[in-house]
């Protein structure tokens, strides 16, 4: 099933200007798992079982969701092809899924149907090693990782799960609450009680814990998302998605791996919640939710706001900008 997009709209801030693009997915669904490996190719996941695809740069979109699993929320995708590909739903039953034709065939990897398990994410350190993680069916996170490209799911050893406080777990907002960069490096953003990051320089064997300067105490706020452009340089963003009027403090930085976390004091971001944040370049990052589109050229420490509402935003490797939100939303954003 193919489908068209219709025309580009053109907006200023100040002496720049983004060309952002609308794309007709002629979908219905809330789209908050994306991947984008080019300006041509893009990979969507959502509500209802929905898995979209476009290799035409968003002209059209193919229909690729699995047969037999529209119940589901695939809350993550992470692709590693054109063809190839990774869904995760979060709710139960818990599965990941695999294609490797393009999405016309989808096979289980990984199946959980455990109550409380809720999986909020997924990542990768390359085309074989990654790690998921998911809500604490007991008082600690369930984190299962990969060394076959998701062909095989192995949980941590128990040992080595992180115990968390009653009540607090992560986002499926954008599938991006977890994060894989460096060798082994690999950080988990936590809600609820606490805006708490959990830290691992070894693939997961220990875990560091600290708090972020990110709202938090009540079940629908903390740390939605975290992006790393270099094993250094990282920004987490979040706050309360009841509503901006509930947010107080919503973004920060770290310039050491993610030992320590500095808070965002802008107000252009700071006060506004946000569900997904990406680096287009080590100076230029988006941060994007319900309630609107941050822009930063400096780093993350100013910003400008946009007009726009999306669930998450991804990044090429070459650079390219998609972003997707709710009733089928997808845009490209371009300088």
């Amino acid at each position: 099933m193919t489908f068209r997009f219709l025309f580009p709209l053109l907006f200023a801030f100040g002496a720049s200007a983004q060309r952002m693009v609308p794309l007709h997915t002629h979908s219905k669904a809330s789209l908050r798992g994306l991947h984008a490996l080019s300006a041509k190719v893009c990979w969507s996941s959502g509500s209802t079982g929905t898995v979209l695809r476009t290799r035409d740069g968003g002209q059209s979109f193919e229909m690729r969701s699995p047969k037999g699993y529209d119940s589901l929320q695939f809350r993550d995708i992470h692709a590693f092809s054109t063809d190839t590909a990774l869904v995760l739903s979060a709710g139960l039953p818990a599965v990941v899924l695999k294609t490797t034709d393009g999405g016309l065939s989808w096979r289980e990897t990984y199946r959980n149907e455990q109550k409380g398990v809720f999986f909020d994410g997924m990542d990768f350190w390359d085309k074989k090693r990654g790690m998921a993680f998911s809500d604490a069916p007991y008082n600690k996170l369930l984190i299962i990782s990969t060394r076959d490209q998701g062909e095989n799911w192995q949980m941590l050893d128990t040992a080595a799960l992180p115990a968390v406080a009653p009540h607090q777990g992560g986002f499926a907002a954008s599938g991006t609450s977890l994060c894989t960069f460096g060798e082994e490096q690999v950080v988990i953003g936590l809600g609820g009680n606490t805006a708490r990051l959990l830290y691992s320089a070894d693939g997961g064997q220990s875990w560091q814990k600290q708090l972020l300067p990110i709202d938090a105490g009540t079940p629908s706020s903390g740390i939605f998302s975290i992006d790393f452009i270099n094993s250094k340089q990282g920004f987490a963003v979040g706050g309360d998605y009841l509503g901006d009027s509930l947010t107080l403090r919503s973004a920060a930085y770290t310039e050491d791996g993610g030992r320590s976390w500095q808070p965002v004091k802008d107000t252009a971001i700071h006060g506004h919640y946000r569900s997904c944040v990406a680096y287009v370049s080590t100076q230029k990052l988006l941060a994007v939710s319900r309630t609107g589109i941050s822009l930063s050229a400096d780093g993350g420490k100013s910003w400008k706001p946009l007009e726009g509402h999306y669930y998450s935003v991804s990044v090429g490797k070459d650079g390219s900008i998609w972003l997707s939100g709710n009733d089928g939303r997808m845009a490209r954003m371009m300088w």
